[in-house]
Order: structure tokens, then sequence, then C-alpha cells
């Protein structure tokens, strides 16, 4: 493969990943919205139902993002190995690859994935899970 073929792969993967971060966080704040704005507390079914729900686009979110990651990671280091080419000697772009290779930044993005999808896991279900009926503040003026 040439260059810019790896290139435009990367970018096409890069875009890909920034759809997944838009929907991920669309749905956490749907989700934490809704979870606020409704006024009753959620009844056991109702919250079994968004656990099993929540979990599955959780765990499908993740692996996604986690594939399109290391399959990106994958097309960074073919990159990589061209920096030697008569092509691409002087290239900025295969020096700031190999750059974020050597400050680990493609580690990074995997254990962020995980460090944030856990704790938003872990943020919804505590909220799902501990969901209950706010003190009505008129019923104790009333008093």
């Amino acid at each position: 493969m040439q260059l810019y073929q790896l290139l435009d792969i990367a970018v096409s993967l890069s875009n890909r990943l920034d759809t997944h971060w838009t929907l991920f966080i669309s749905v956490h704040l749907a989700l934490i919205g809704g979870i606020i704005y409704v006024d009753r507390p959620l009844q056991k079914t109702e919250k079994i139902a968004a656990l099993l729900v929540y979990t599955g686009f959780a765990a499908v979110n993740f692996i996604m993002m986690l594939n399109q990651s290391n399959f990106l990671n994958s097309v960074y280091a073919d990159i990589m190995v061209m920096q030697n080419a008569p092509c691409c000697v002087n290239s900025e772009i295969i020096q700031h690859i190999t750059q974020m290779s050597e400050n680990e930044t493609f580690t990074r993005t995997i254990w962020s994935l995980v460090i944030i999808h856990l704790a938003m896991y872990l943020l919804v279900c505590a909220s799902i899970l501990r969901d209950k009926a706010l003190p009505n503040p008129s019923a104790q003026n009333n008093q």
C-alpha cells in the first residue's frame, strides 16, 4: 500500500471513532437527563430493562471502539514502517505518528476507552439502581 492509502484508511477510522464517541456521549446525556427528568421512581421491571439495554449498548459500543482503535493502531504501524522509504524520509506525517507511538499515545487511547466506559457504566448503573422519588416541596410547605 502507498502512504496516501494508509492515511486515507487512518482518517476514515478516526472519523468512525469520533462518531462512536459522539454516540456514546449523546446516549449518556439522554440517559442521565431522562433519569433526572422522570418524576416518579423507576419500577423494578423498568430498572431491569434499562440495565439490560444499557449493558448491551455499552458492550457493543466498547467492542466496536476497541476494534477500531486496534485497527487504527495497525494502520499507524504500517505507516511507521515506511519512515525510511525514499518517498517518506522527510514526511512530517510519519514523524508525527512515530512520535505518538514513542509517547505511547496508542496505549493511552486503549486505556482511556476502558476507563471511560467502565466509569460511565458504573455511573449509569448506580443511577438506575438508586433511582427514587424526590421529596415533593409543595407537600412539605403544606405541613
